[in-house]
């Protein structure tokens, strides 16, 4: 039996690296990129259209980069309030309004953009593209690109 443990010991190690692998492919690339060629694709867009998309594309992500406060900003104040002898709950909603509030605003911004780029396309692509959006990651994927993810993924 001890000279099997150690085999079955690299057995199930090489069978864990490989999902570990797997899954860190998948979350790379398998998820499904909604970028603006599959979506230009499955819409059928005209190249003013795909434009349109592109720049509705780099407007949010302008408006992302110009909402991104330093990194940890809230929760570092709010440990800080929790570390405190006394918790004081008028400073902690402050904190938690001021972080929201510009956040808010970029969503309501966003689906303002979003509403005047779906009113400019057919009723067919209309109707393809909410169909489309009713997937929980559609829109995250199609109005940031790869690059964001990369560049954001440490200020999260």
């Amino acid at each position: 039996m001890r000279s099997k443990l150690p085999w079955i010991l690299l057995a199930v190690s090489v069978v864990a690296n490989i999902f570990f692998a797997g899954g860190a492919l998948y979350t790379l690339y398998g998820r499904g990129d909604h970028g603006i060629e599959q979506v230009s694709r499955k819409l059928d867009l005209t190249p003013a259209q795909r434009q349109s998309l592109q720049a509705l594309r780099e407007g949010v992500a302008a408006r992302r980069a110009a909402m991104t406060g330093a990194p940890g900003g809230l929760r570092d104040a709010m440990l800080a309030e929790i570390g405190n002898p006394t918790f004081d709950r008028e400073r902690v909603t402050a904190l938690v309004d001021d972080w929201s509030a510009p956040r808010r605003a970029y969503f309501v911004d966003v689906a303002q953009d979003l509403h005047a780029y779906v009113a400019t396309l057919t009723p067919a692509q209309r109707e393809t593209f909410l169909e489309l959006a009713r997937d929980r990651t559609f829109l995250r994927h199609l109005l940031r690109s790869k690059r964001d993810d990369s560049a954001t993924r440490g200020n999260r």
